[in-house]
């Protein structure tokens, strides 16, 4: 149903909707080349910096000897006297990244890069799993690119929520909450992003009707009333959104088996003789048989569509 809501839309909107698509899969792709080069190249900079023995440090001017003191304790480094620095200063300080540690920064900088390591590993897998480095429509392109774009914005939030020396603990809890509300938009998006793919067609057989007699490939059988049978094994679970058919015959006055590998036909076996065991842990295995009437001669084919079954007159392609 929602998919038929979609491509409605999609055919309501005409061409309009290839230019915002385009737009939102680009700006998508695009905010995610900033998410993982910007910290790459903050890394790669900060590296060269510390090799040159260039340092970023708190200073400021002590109220005593009027010197400038690195504000490296409370004390100053020239008098020794106490420099007065206010408690929420030193806080700041101590969760900022000037002036910290050689082995903390060198730790920072590994973490960093093993972060965005497995950041561009999820999202290559992720894309090349669902198909949509590619999208096949405008309006699957729109939800791929809002996808992306909420994807890139969480990335970067969760970054600053476990990063080392990216914020205090307010921010963080701050940074965690928009986290929260990114991954509802990217799980809204990506769901009508996968509800608007096309579902590819695969043709199971092209059968030859003449008459009341059908032909597959070398073999004919008869039909009774022009009826057509067409059986499969349908296993299904509800509760997980999961439906796969495989072919099984075409059916007459007897059964011409389809031709399957050996492994599809080891799998259909199992689980048709462990029906009975799999339907109580709420996995539904069934045999049907499809039927369809084929009252005019010709060629047919039957199509499965997703998780529906249907047949077509063959159209002969003009030579």
């Amino acid at each position: 149903m929602l998919a038929t809501l979609l491509r409605a839309i999609e055919q309501g909107l005409g061409p309009s909707l290839s230019s915002v698509g385009d737009i939102a899969f680009w700006t998508g792709m695009l905010m995610l080349a900033y998410v993982v080069l910007a910290p790459l190249i903050r890394v790669v900079v900060q590296t060269r910096a510390a090799r040159s023995g260039i340092e970023r440090e708190w200073i400021m001017s002590c109220p005593h000897c009027r010197k400038v003191s690195v504000v490296a304790g409370s004390e100053c480094e020239h008098c020794g006297r106490e420099l007065d620095i206010p408690w929420i200063v030193r806080l700041y300080i101590f969760f900022s990244n000037e002036g910290e540690a050689s082995w903390l920064r060198t730790t920072r900088w590994i973490y960093t890069v093993i972060g965005l390591s497995a950041f561009v590993v999820i999202t290559a897998a992720a894309l090349s799993a669902a198909g949509s480095w590619s999208p096949q429509s405008n309006i699957e392109k729109l939800f791929v690119g809002l996808s992306l774009i909420a994807w890139a914005g969480l990335g970067w939030l969760l970054g600053r929520v476990l990063g080392i020396g990216t914020g205090g603990p307010v921010s963080r809890v701050r940074d965690a909450i928009f986290s929260l509300a990114l991954a509802t938009v990217l799980i809204a998006t990506t769901t009508l992003a996968l509800a608007a793919r096309p579902v590819p067609e695969t043709i199971v057989a092209r059968v030859k009707v003449d008459g009341q007699v059908a032909q597959l490939g070398s073999e004919a059988i008869a039909l009774i009333g022009y009826q057509l049978g067409f059986e499969y094994l349908q296993v299904e679970h509800k509760f997980m959104g999961f439906r796969r058919i495989t072919p099984l015959a075409i059916i007459g006055a007897r059964r011409i088996e389809l031709p399957r590998s050996n492994f599809e036909s080891a799998l259909a076996d199992m689980l048709w003789e462990h029906a009975t065991g799999l339907t109580d842990r709420g996995i539904m295995v069934r045999k049907r048989t499809e039927q369809f009437v084929t009252n005019e001669s010709g060629i047919y084919e039957i199509v499965l569509r997703g998780d529906e079954v249907s047949i077509r007159r063959y159209q002969i392609p003009p030579t």
